[in-house]
């Protein structure tokens, strides 16, 4: 009987025991706060507190943000807008009357290039059906040209066509506006 009452207590603890949980792991160690010369002196308890650790002192923008673009060339966007807009890194860009990207996901905005992807259709397309069923290209922007104080790419290269987009329509996509952007003090149809 003993052995049985000493069995069923090891089976209640080990029972018990499973449902346990263990300590946290320790925090890890702090940042190390930069040296101080000698001639500096020793550092006050509230000069520790407020200086920053080196890597938090001054985050560089990363690549896609507001901060990273700025310097770079717009676009003129007539996406919704006739008069059309600046913008930069758009998703949807009218960039002439004859071509338009949509679902543009860009992977560089630089102040020489913009390169992304997305799709593509346009009034050289309509009879294809391009309207519903656009193109995916990769596309890279350049050729900057300022224009009243501002910077707007200028070109547009297809670096990469949809398998199903046909010669026929490469050549269509040329002819409607040879790759120039339209930029402000360009006339509807002169792109």
């Amino acid at each position: 009987m003993r052995r049985t009452i000493l069995t069923g207590a090891a089976l209640l603890l080990a029972v018990t025991a499973c449902g346990e949980q263990t300590a946290p792991p320790d925090p890890p160690p702090p940042t190390p706060r930069a040296e101080r010369s000698p001639e500096e002196g020793p550092a006050s308890p509230a000069q520790e507190e407020t200086e920053p650790a080196p890597e938090e002192a001054s985050p560089s923008p990363d690549e896609g943000s507001p901060a990273a673009d700025e310097g770079a060339p717009h676009v003129l966007n007539r996406y919704g807008d006739e008069n059309g807009f600046d913008d930069q890194r758009p998703t949807d860009y009218v960039a002439t009357e004859f071509t338009t990207f949509s679902e543009m996901e860009w992977h560089e905005w630089s102040e020489q290039v913009a390169r992304g992807e997305g799709e593509l259709s346009g009034t050289w397309c309509m009879e294809e059906g391009c309207q519903n069923d656009p193109y995916d290209v990769e596309v890279e922007l350049g050729d900057p040209v300022e224009v009243d104080g501002t910077t707007y790419y200028s070109t547009y290269t297809i670096v990469e066509y949809d398998e199903d987009m046909s010669q026929e329509m490469r050549q269509a996509l040329e002819e409607a506006d040879g790759g120039r952007l339209t930029v402000p003090g360009d006339e509807p149809g002169s792109g």
